[in-house]
């Protein structure tokens, strides 16, 4: 197997009881027996790590499932259930390049696909906003043992959903209904 894979897998291991940023590379490197080189070789630092470990592992399946906002938040849930431990320790993070951050890239790039010209600045504004939200809502969801229903959870993203995001999204006017 790749080395690559226990590196990987070990961060997914130290996330079952660590949040990342009190994980330390020189534990992951004593852990699987790795010189320091060879962790720097495939990895920038820990959120990259994270970031790889992540695509390979959760959000693999996402990506080539997801069309819109709906299935990757749909994907997501269902993903995330399976291990909410790791899930919220890999949250717990504000660093720039933590995995919260590339999980509201993730939503706002399936809400803007085909939905944004240019001259459209607002809209992908109220993207980022809303995929803010929307991450901190899975956050949430994942600490109160996800007991609420998946589509109960999508129908309460919407209904916070700016109005612009959801005129384009589902229609002009559907909002109010």
């Amino acid at each position: 197997m790749k080395i690559e894979y226990y590196i990987e897998t070990t961060l997914l291991k130290f996330l079952k009881t660590k949040s990342i940023d009190s994980i330390r590379v020189i534990d992951l490197i004593d852990e699987i027996g790795i010189c320091k080189g060879t962790f720097y070789k495939y990895y920038q630092d820990k959120y990259h790590l994270m970031i790889c470990s992540f695509e390979n592992y959760f959000y693999n399946d996402i990506l080539n499932g997801a069309d819109n906002w709906e299935s990757f938040v749909e994907s997501s849930l269902t993903s995330f259930k399976n291990s909410p431990a790791v899930i919220l320790n890999a949250f717990d993070s504000h660093d720039i390049n933590s995995l919260r951050s590339y999980h509201e890239k993730l939503l706002i790039k399936y809400l803007v696909i085909g939905n944004v010209t240019d001259n459209e600045e607002y809209y992908g504004y109220s993207a980022e906003v809303f995929a803010h939200y929307v991450t901190d809502i899975i956050v949430n969801w994942l600490k109160e043992k996800c007991t609420e229903s998946d589509k109960r959870l999508i129908e309460r993203m919407k209904a916070i959903m700016p109005v612009t995001l959801y005129n384009k999204l589902y229609g002009q006017g559907e909002k109010n209904k």
